[in-house]
């Protein structure tokens, strides 16, 4: 699957991730402002707040996107593409917004995109969006998000606004919290080209001491956890049944 998921990506677009982001709350209600530099860019983002009633892509995107702009989902095996387009390019009125891939048909029911979940945007042009709504978690309250299967890729996020290294935080306090995946597993950014893998392995595979975790793709040698900006969703793929906890 998970060579399943590198084709896929590469025929969509040769893309950058430059996700660059400002963050304001108080208690739990906030926004972040989260700019796509470039069209025709892969953009792998997440929406760190809940917003309207639902979070479907007609709330989360109410302001709408640069015409012609897709918005991927992972659906396990490859992308589910929507495209937004606002020129009723089908004659099905001003209102509709939101088509199939092809833009043959407008889309009957709107997906979600909740609190942790990824998903891959290609705007067509340069575009800002600001993202606003209430924290997923209540301070002083943990979430759990269940990996099942290894080997398995699972394209995810924090499910608060945050940034910096990912093994930050704990199941009580805001942070990504991957500091017990099981040992062999790969958590993957973009870099604008492809994925650039480490592996977590607490087994120490090359003798550089019992604190050190974190290697490069191949475990030859020892390298910096990576890091996430705020709306950045990343690969996880856990060498066995995972459970991500994260808290407030």
């Amino acid at each position: 699957m998970k060579k399943t998921l590198l084709i896929a990506v590469a025929a969509l677009a040769a893309g950058v991730i430059s996700t660059q982001a400002q963050v304001y709350s108080q208690n739990i209600v906030g926004y972040a402002n989260v700019v796509n530099t470039a069209g025709y860019q892969n953009y792998f983002q997440s929406v760190p707040f809940i917003i309207g009633s639902s979070n479907g892509i007609n709330e989360v995107f109410a302001g709408g996107l640069p015409a012609g702009s897709y918005l991927n989902l992972w659906n396990g095996s490859g992308f589910t593409s929507y495209v937004y387009d606002n020129t009723d390019p089908i004659g099905a009125g001003t209102s509709v917004v939101w088509y199939d891939a092809n833009e043959d048909a407008a889309i009957t029911q709107y997906p979600t995109l909740n609190p942790g979940q990824g998903f891959l945007l290609v705007p067509s042009a340069p575009w800002t969006n600001t993202f606003a709504g209430a924290i997923a978690l209540s301070v002083g309250t943990s979430n759990n998000m269940v990996l099942p299967t290894a080997y398995a890729n699972y394209f995810v996020a924090p499910v608060v606004p945050y940034a910096g290294s990912v093994t930050n935080g704990n199941n009580s306090t805001g942070g990504p919290n991957l500091n017990n995946l099981p040992a062999g597993s790969y958590v993957e950014t973009w870099n604008g080209s492809g994925f650039s893998a480490v592996v977590y392995d607490n087994t120490d595979p090359i003798g550089a001491g019992t604190g050190v975790v974190w290697y490069d793709a191949n475990e030859d040698a020892a390298v910096a956890p990576p890091s996430v900006t705020v709306g950045q969703s990343i690969l996880i793929v856990p060498a066995a049944s995972y459970t991500w906890t994260t808290g407030l």
